[in-house]
């Protein structure tokens, strides 16, 4: 994508507070300069220049199961590794909130520099949060990122609490008013999404409702939403992708916001997954939708005029150079990811196929990479990663779900993207994380590292779905 600047487990770690060495009053040091900002798809927490990887897993926290716990994963010259991390729950110093049974803390994750300090935030949504009486009501935190990683955070409340539940199961973040600062969109079971502007430690500035025309009061009226800027006219646009119309039938639709406001664009296609690259290097985003039940992609291109309903362009296991074939349930395009891979200068796209069997391992899972090219995204050269796969640490195993989750992001600094893949199911649904190295060649194996949760701090005990969420892209969910 363009890199366009932004101004029942239990916990099994604590967070180490970071000491200050004494200085002499004579020789106070001037304050260190405040990092560049990240590039735009690319999460950078502590400022370090290495991207970060940022997870969610449903940890339980101080007794309470499912409470949730967000990851951040920090990047270095051999990529992401085990044993650099920084684990944030609600029960964190600075952290709002209180672990709560099944709050799900971080089910819905996005990235980017919200108050402008050069440093990552990472907002998470908290869905399930309960909110007075109102079991699900759902919460939002921001978590400010630093030198020192993730410092406390601040609580974004639901405006309309009594108008639909699940606040903050979906997040994204935008320049819709083209300030060169993004805006949060929040996203809710009950049709609306709220836009937030001048997000600080204090709260927000303003805030507005975008009022989307898709079936109400359904728990999954909409499944992602999605940011980019496709006519290149300096706002960002915001995607609304879900599985049901208006009229509550099971057709899907992808609502496409001008500057998050306003009249949309409707694209033909359901969209369980969403994220934005530069597949065709042409300096304009293009959209990704990925479509698990009927088990493809569906690539727009960006242009002038933005987004066209009619130009979008499927790609399956069946099409020219796709691994595999298409079969029933396989969940082709369950999750989506975008990045410069080969270091090219076209975006490439990972697509999570998470109920793919290989062999006769059913539902282990495994990830596609699709290439960019002038043309857009390409069957050509595309490569197939499993736990089987060569190089690539574990085995495959029945219902780990390798590839429920994806993400593309550049760990080590070399210029290409790393894949990461989740398979949340591992070892009685504890879950684990794979990274796999970017090279000119595509994703490559060489340094391949993969962990559970217990290796990531994590408790090892069942159903912690450790790396279940990850944010597609560093400015949306």
């Amino acid at each position: 994508m363009r890199h366009r600047h932004h101004a029942a487990p239990v916990l099994a770690v604590t967070l180490a507070a970071g000491l200050l060495a004494a200085l002499p009053a004579h020789a106070a040091p001037a304050p260190a300069p405040a990092p560049a900002p990240a590039p735009r798809g690319q999460s950078d927490v502590n400022g370090d220049g290495y991207g970060d990887l940022v997870t969610a897993s449903e940890a339980a926290v101080a007794g309470a199961p499912a409470a949730g716990a967000v990851v951040v994963h920090t990047g270095g010259s051999g990529g992401i590794a085990s044993g650099r991390r920084q684990i944030v729950t609600q029960d964190s110093p600075g952290v709002p909130g209180a672990p709560e049974e099944n709050d799900q803390f971080g089910s819905a994750l996005a990235t980017g520099d919200l108050n402008g300090d050069g440093f990552t935030d990472v907002v998470a949504g908290t869905p399930h949060e309960k909110v007075g009486e109102d079991v699900d009501g759902g919460t939002v935190a921001v978590l400010w990122g630093s030198r020192s990683g993730i410092t406390g955070g601040t609580t974004l409340p639901d405006p309309a609490p009594e108008a639909h539940d699940r606040y903050g199961s979906r997040v994204a973040l935008g320049d819709f008013d083209g300030d060169g600062r993004p805006e949060l969109a929040v996203g809710s079971a009950g049709g609306d999404v709220w836009i937030f502007d001048g997000v600080t430690a204090a709260g927000a500035e303003g805030r507005r409702e975008l009022t989307t025309d898709v079936a109400p009061d359904s728990a999954e009226y909409y499944r992602s939403l999605a940011v980019g800027d496709f006519d290149a006219d300096g706002r960002d646009d915001l995607v609304v992708g879900g599985r049901y119309d208006k009229d509550g039938t099971y057709d899907g639709a992808s609502l496409v916001y001008p500057g998050a406001s306003g009249a949309y664009t409707a694209l033909p296609d359901e969209a369980h997954a969403a994220v934005t690259g530069d597949f065709d290097g042409d300096g304009r985003d293009d959209l990704l939708l990925g479509s698990p039940d009927g088990n493809k992609v569906t690539a727009y291109a960006g242009g002038p005029g933005g987004l066209m309903p009619t130009g979008g362009r499927a790609l399956t296991q069946d099409s020219p150079g796709v691994p595999g074939a298409t079969e029933p349930e396989d969940a082709f395009g369950e999750a989506v990811a975008a990045g410069d891979v080969d270091g090219d200068g076209y975006d490439d796209a990972a697509v999570g196929v998470e109920f793919e069997t290989v062999g006769a391992v059913p539902n282990t899972g495994e990830v596609v990479l699709l290439r960019g090219s002038a043309q857009g995204l390409t069957g050509t050269g595309a490569q197939v990663m499993h736990q089987d796969t060569a190089g690539v640490p574990g085995a495959n195993e029945a219902y780990d779900r390798f590839g429920s989750a994806v993400r593309l992001t550049d760990t080590d600094r070399d210029g290409r993207a790393d894949l990461a893949a989740a398979a949340p199911m591992e070892n009685t649904s504890n879950g684990a994380l794979w990274s796999l190295r970017g090279s000119a060649q595509g994703v490559g194996t060489s340094g391949a590292v993969s962990f559970s949760a217990a290796t990531a701090g994590i408790s090892k005990e069942p159903y912690t779905y450790f790396g279940r969420s990850m944010p597609t892209s560093a400015h949306g969910s």
